[in-house]
């Protein structure tokens, strides 16, 4: 009986024991960090008992109702725990000690921990009249060594963003994160820049966030995307650091008016900022967007939408992949969309450099500084059918495109001098009853359907001081193609100047050299002169007889009666004659070209045909 009470005792004891080394007392209270725009307060900092009692270092400890604030952005958790600490216990509490001025980076970089967990955080930001709050649940953080986390792993997260007319929620799902690094992202928002070519810092490597959901009940809307991820993301600190920027840029988002002061305080703040970090890369999958508002009901969908930054091996790419949108009249396809070669530099540059000025005050060279480079756009695989208005009826829509691009880089003084701009396969059925003038007229014709493809290019040569138009081109099915190329010479760089005038002399100072035409019929003049046989009540063998005829005296007529115009009237009246493919040529007499200026002052063709070589034939 004795031994069997004294096993009892034993047992209470050690429950008792055990209780009291689970019981956390508080090491710390009520901790306040004020450094500039931040405020960092703890309520608590608490320790295992034995740690406690022994005075010794704790490899596990947490803190409790802790707040975060910088600028308009305030962090909110009820309690963080670490283990695995490595740290000294001296050295974790003077990371919260209010005495100590040093900076946020420099404390953050003596944690050292096995893990943290964070069961639930709240983040609470404020943007003009919006207001954000963010929930994150669950957050592991793995492996911190010096304050760079190796691993973060979120379960769920939830915001919700509330306007003075509008509230959405967004949800996710897993997210995840690496190399992440703390201290550098306490420098973005503490530290000032050093001068406008500090270095960019890497903060995290790379991140993924699944299942992604924004419902706008008010707007009746829903977005979905699949996972969103990325790779290498680089900062560096502001002029004013990212807080002080931040704030200046949530002031003057409250104005309604901004007057040419605000203008030239935040213009260079806001191209500051954006130069202020780089993205590796980035990408969105899995994208479906649906609307139930009565005027924009209907459904989208895009397989994949990605961003890759620019270096200096490679050009910046931004693209749409496996677009689709459909409502009750329409249908919508696009398989994708890409811009390449795209550059803000040039804008940046210029909004940092305005020096006190607004837009009010911007010459016409200022504001051309402040145009970026486009790069080259590429269109596939283009859809549409589905109905338009034309004079407040309904007119049916097919129409499809196999590719567009435009290419608009290489520029001076704002001004591409390389120019691509081309349309492949452009097909449409025509509306019987449209009343577009162009399209009444093909319907004349015969035309049921349209097959058009359309190429402008030029380039500039600063070296040859040429310009070369390599190709301007028009071709239809069953109507035929013209081909254009031709060469500029005398075309320096006062071509692209901002001043206009100067731009003007320059233009007029240039010589044509030289011009090359085809023109190759596939059927289009054939529906013309039944089309013209048809209202003049003759046969199109009639017509075409008649029109030849009348090509080989007019022409000469116009331009003279020198070799060279019997050579092109007698080309040109083949051609109507039996209409196949024509070519001309012409080349200026003067190796350095022919002054496009003393073209317009000559009152007689024949006087431009003398300072030129022509070839021409009809085939």
């Amino acid at each position: 009986m004795r031994l069997r009470y004294r096993a009892g005792v034993a047992a209470l004891a050690l429950l008792a024991g055990s209780a009291a080394l689970s019981f956390e007392p508080a090491v710390l209270r009520g901790l306040v960090i004020e450094t500039g725009g931040q405020r960092i307060s703890v309520g608590a900092v608490k320790v295992p008992l034995w740690s406690a009692a022994l005075a010794q270092s704790a490899d596990s400890f947490s803190l409790e109702n802790v707040t975060f604030t910088f600028g308009t952005t305030t962090y909110e958790t009820k309690r963080i725990e670490f283990s695995g600490v490595t740290t000294p216990r001296a050295e974790i509490e003077a990371l919260f000690s209010s005495a100590s001025s040093e900076l946020m980076e420099n404390r953050l970089r003596r944690i050292n921990a096995k893990q943290v967990t964070i069961p639930e955080a709240r983040v609470k930001q404020t943007l003009g009249k919006e207001t954000q709050t963010t929930t994150y649940r669950n957050t592991v953080l793995s492996d911190i060594s010096q304050g760079r986390i190796a691993s973060a792993v979120i379960e769920t997260m939830a915001m919700e963003s509330s306007g003075a007319k509008s509230k959405a929620v967004i949800t996710g799902g897993r997210t995840t994160m690496d190399e992440v690094d703390l201290p550098a992202m306490a420098r973005l928002y503490e530290a000032k820049a050093e001068g406008p070519s500090t270095p960019m810092a890497k903060i995290y490597g790379a991140f993924s966030l699944e299942n992604v959901q924004l419902v706008d009940s008010q707007e009746g809307i829903t977005f979905k995307i699949a996972r969103i991820g990325g790779r290498d993301f680089l900062g560096r600190p502001t002029k004013d650091s990212w807080t002080g920027t931040v704030a200046l840029m949530t002031e003057m988002s409250d104005r309604t008016d901004l007057s040419s002061e605000d203008q030239a305080r935040l213009l260079p703040a806001v191209a500051d900022m954006m130069d202020a970090f780089q993205i590796g890369f980035m990408e969105a999958s899995g994208i479906e967007m649906a609307s139930k508002a009565k005027d924009s009901a209907g459904q989208a969908r895009i397989a994949r939408v990605a961003y890759t930054g620019g270096t200096d091996a490679q050009p910046a790419d931004m693209r749409w992949e496996g677009f689709e949108f459909s409502d009750k009249d329409n249908r919508v396809k696009l398989d994708s969309l890409s811009l390449t070669g795209f550059s803000m530099r040039q804008t940046l540059d210029g909004l940092r450099n305005l020096q006190g000025k607004s837009f009010d005050d911007l010459d016409a060279a200022t504001a051309r500084s402040l145009v970026p480079t486009f790069g080259t756009l590429h269109v596939s695989g283009f859809s549409i059918d589905g109905t338009t208005e034309d004079e407040g009826k309904k007119v049916k829509v097919q129409a499809a495109l196999k590719g567009f691009e435009l290419t608009a880089d290489k520029p001076v003084n704002a001004v591409p001098t390389n120019l691509r701009i081309g349309l492949q396969n452009l097909t449409m059925a025509l509306p019987t009853k449209s009343t577009d003038e162009g399209i009444k007229e093909l319907v004349a014709l015969g035309y049921k359907n349209i097959d058009l493809s359309l190429l402008a290019a030029a380039s500039w040569n600063e070296a040859a001081k040429e310009i070369t138009l390599s190709e301007v081109s028009a071709h239809g099915q069953d109507m035929g193609s013209i081909v254009i190329k031709g060469l500029i010479g005398n075309a320096g760089k006062d071509l692209f100047d901002a001043d206009t005038a100067v731009a003007t002399v320059a233009l007029a100072g240039t010589k044509a050299k030289a011009l090359d035409i085809v023109v190759d019929n596939k059927g289009l003049f054939e529906r013309y002169m039944a089309k013209a046989a048809k209202e003049q009540k003759t046969t199109p063998e009639a017509l075409r007889r008649t029109y030849g005829a009348a090509a080989a005296f007019v022409v000469p007529a116009m331009i003279g009666d020198s070799e060279q115009a019997q050579v092109l009237s007698q080309a040109i009246a083949r051609f109507i004659a039996k209409p196949g493919k024509l070519t001309v040529n012409a080349t200026s007499k003067d190796p350095s070209g022919f002054g496009i200026a003393e073209a317009v002052v000559m009152s007689e063709p024949k006087d431009v045909l003398n300072k030129l070589n022509i070839s021409a034939k009809a085939e």
